[in-house]
């Protein structure tokens, strides 16, 4: 939104960076006319497996698709049960559903992520999820999975970037996966996703999934491919990505010092998190949010309700009524920033 004098998304910045080196890739895939299934998506994912230490890395359409393909490699099908977090992007829960099985809400913790859970009976899975790029209690899921022999699902889509202890995201599950959707920490300039696991089973069937099923037993496949310029594209930024988020970390560290007093959704000691969002908490939301607006700045609410809208989590339903997501992006400059923490605080009165 133009009108906006910070935004909340950055990627018209990014380009700005590196327009040339992003162009000329671009432009050297359509001149060469192989713009489909080429070497550079299989570089792509090459170098994706090698970073986040796995066996495989498979590119998709999206990453609602890979987290669907990966549910029936698993043989997740008609009337299984999948754990889910009740927080979460409706593409979490919406991939289990496609899948023909039954979502089992669960609520989450103080940090948006997927609590304890009791006992409810026997799951086919679970799949978590890492909310605003901060990490969930992997010990404790993968325990759990490995106890009852039913696999772990990693939604990593907004967790690109971070670490659970030294092991990082995209290596917490049997199979995880990543978005490259434009508001991600490593954005492709239209759409993408990546499905990254150690199982060869797995990464054959996503990878034939993703181009019409062919050499597989299912009836039926789909047409979900990564356009060889946003690999091209994509394969650089790989190669930004952690400046990028040296980048990201500055700005969230320069908010911190900024707005000491403030409740920001944050990480657990052990773990880093990948900033995707910056999270803050408070009883006033959509009075802050209309004073920010009408100082020019954006701002967004990730979430306004649950996926099981019952007032039946009490964490979910405190996040959902309190949260409000402030700009954060690698090329959000650091006067920028003291210029929202300065309207954030004498909203508050400081």
């Amino acid at each position: 939104m133009s009108g906006y004098r910070i935004k909340f998304n950055g990627i018209d910045r990014l380009y700005a960076d590196y327009s040339w080196r992003l162009t000329r890739r671009a432009k050297e895939v359509w001149r060469s006319g192989a713009v489909l299934q080429g070497k550079y998506l299989a570089e792509l994912e090459k170098q994706i497996a090698k970073k986040y230490k796995r066996k495989y890395a498979v590119g998709v359409g999206s990453a609602t698709d890979g987290l669907y393909f990966a549910l029936k490699a698993l043989g997740i099908s008609k009337n299984d049960s999948v754990i889910c977090p009740v927080l979460s992007y409706v593409a979490t829960a919406g991939a289990i559903r496609r899948a023909g099985a039954n979502v089992r809400f669960v609520d989450v913790d103080r940090q948006g992520n997927i609590s304890d859970w009791g006992i409810i009976g026997l799951p086919k899975a679970v799949m978590y999820v890492n909310l605003f790029g901060n990490l969930a209690d992997y010990d404790r899921l993968r325990n759990y999975c490995d106890a009852h022999r039913i696999p772990l699902i990693e939604d990593a889509a907004q967790s690109q970037g971070a670490y659970y202890g030294k092991t990082p995201s995209g290596k917490l599950g049997d199979v995880s996966v990543f978005s490259f959707d434009p508001m991600k920490n490593m954005p492709s300039f239209g759409s993408g996703g990546m499905v990254l696991t150690d199982n060869k089973y797995v990464h054959d069937t996503v990878k034939s999934l993703r181009r019409h099923a062919f050499n597989t037993d299912f009836p039926y496949g789909y047409n979900s491919l990564i356009p060889e310029d946003h690999a091209h594209q994509l394969l650089f930024l790989l190669s930004k990505f952690d400046r990028l988020q040296k980048m990201r970390r500055r700005v969230f560290e320069r908010y911190k010092k900024q707005l000491p007093t403030v409740q920001f959704i944050e990480t657990k000691d052990h773990t880093i998190s990948s900033h995707h969002k910056l999270v803050m908490l408070t009883d006033s939301r959509d009075a802050l949010r209309r004073h920010l607006h009408e100082h020019g700045i954006e701002t967004k609410i990730h979430y306004d309700k649950t996926l099981d809208d019952k007032h039946r989590y009490k964490n979910a339903d405190n996040i959902c009524a309190r949260s409000i997501s402030l700009p954060i992006y690698p090329h959000l400059k650091l006067d920028e920033v003291d210029y929202i923490c300065e309207k954030v605080r004498k909203f508050n009165g400081v």
